[in-house]
């Protein structure tokens, strides 16, 4: 889950790129979706095909589940990169073309939630961690993160060592016993504020067991990655296209079974995904 700092620049600068790439007419109005751009409902044939172009890396005309994720790793890097060019305008207060440490910490104290002890607790906690994020996403440690190395300050997905980071970070916070790794009911924060146990519901349950790659009841740092990287929801809706759409079930998708899968796709998990990489791969 992403801290309120965090969400409030992801969303500023999604809000703000669709702003500035939404189609407006001679008045300046923007232009409504049409049959020819990104429904709401399904995406068009020629844009599912245009994706599967581009996911089939090796030509053969078939997208292995591989090449699907890979293609949704690579275009989750891509969406970053252009997210983060607008958050960079706004947090660039001497306009050198990168955000320095303190710049990063000014802009975050405009997100303070309160100023009781517990709050600024937590406050401190959160800038701590953006100090150590910001430490390994500057890779050249000139004390700067230029527009390239800035997407993993926000992104940690995007790079392995930041990621690790957030991980361990996420782990230190639900590790209520210090043994270094999460049971189900810590994963799930399964306490509430009365201090009685909430139910923890049997999807919540199968999603634990895919996470226990080893199976020991547990989940290790390693394991933890792959929920906060978001590559666990992003795998586990790619997978659900396949079921949906390979009919031959070869384990690949062809355009025409993803074609022919278009109004059963619309409304799944996956086309968020979809019409994310279409709408990016189309600007």
């Amino acid at each position: 889950m992403m801290s309120g700092y965090r969400a409030a620049v992801v969303i500023f600068a999604a809000v703000a790129f669709l702003a500035k790439s939404q189609e407006v007419d001679d008045a300046g109005v923007p232009v409504e979706e049409t049959d020819e751009g990104i429904d709401q409902d399904a995406l068009t044939p020629q844009q599912l095909r245009g994706i599967h172009e581009r996911m089939d890396k090796d030509k053969n005309g078939k997208a292995s589940l591989t090449e699907v994720l890979n293609y949704a790793t690579e275009m989750r890097k891509i969406i970053a990169s252009k997210d983060i060019a607008v958050v960079l305008e706004e947090m660039d207060a001497d306009k050198d073309g990168k955000l320095s440490l303190d710049e990063l910490l000014k802009d975050m104290s405009q997100w303070s939630e309160g100023s009781d002890e517990e709050e600024k607790k937590e406050s401190m906690k959160r800038s701590e961690l953006e100090k150590e994020k910001f430490k390994v996403a500057d890779t050249n440690k000139d004390g700067f993160l230029s527009v390239e190395e800035l997407p993993s300050l926000f992104y940690p997905e995007t790079h392995d060592g930041v990621l690790e980071v957030t991980a361990k970070h996420t782990l230190d916070q639900k590790d209520k016993d210090g043994d270094g790794q999460l049971s189900q009911k810590e994963f799930w924060e399964g306490e509430v504020a009365d201090g009685q146990d909430t139910e923890i519901s049997d999807e919540e349950k199968e999603d634990f067991k895919k996470l226990d790659a080893d199976g020991n009841g547990f989940l290790n740092l390693g394991e933890l990655k792959v929920w906060d990287s978001g590559m666990f929801h992003t795998s586990e809706a790619m997978k659900k296209i396949f079921e949906i759409a390979d009919k031959d079930n070869d384990m690949h998708l062809s355009a025409d079974e993803i074609e022919a899968a278009r109004e059963m796709i619309a409304g799944s998990d996956a086309q968020y995904h979809l019409m994310e990489w279409a709408e990016h791969s189309e600007l």
